[in-house]
């Protein structure tokens, strides 16, 4: 399943706009009062994990391994720095892909947002 949504600009909330399914036909007005504001909520937490991730990045592992590289003249961790952010940055992105995936994987099995015929 695939979600479309856009963002009013003047009040932030979310209205989904295209659910790209499996040739079921589906009641728009539904999902968004029903999950509207559950996606809104992972788009929150998915914001708070990147910018939390940065910030321990940042204290816990940057300032002091740079701090070290300069006192010790050591260039390996410098690079040890590097592997290190994008590993974690693809950890934090597979936990944020979770997020998204659950309120998806509602929407996909919610019998009561399918017209029925």
């Amino acid at each position: 399943m695939d979600l479309r949504y856009v963002t009013d600009e003047l009040h932030g909330n979310i209205k989904i706009n295209k659910l790209y399914v499996d040739g079921r036909d589906i009641d728009m007005n539904k999902v968004n009062e029903k999950y509207a504001s559950r996606l809104m909520d992972a788009q929150r937490k998915i914001t708070s994990y990147r910018i939390l991730m940065l910030v321990l990045f940042t204290l816990v592992v940057f300032m002091p391994a740079l701090l070290l590289s300069v006192i010790q003249a050591n260039v390996l961790l410098i690079g040890g720095i590097i592997v290190y952010t994008i590993v974690a940055y693809f950890l934090v992105e597979a936990v944020n892909q979770v997020e998204i995936n659950k309120v998806l994987y509602e929407i996909d099995n919610d019998e009561e947002i399918h017209v029925q015929h």
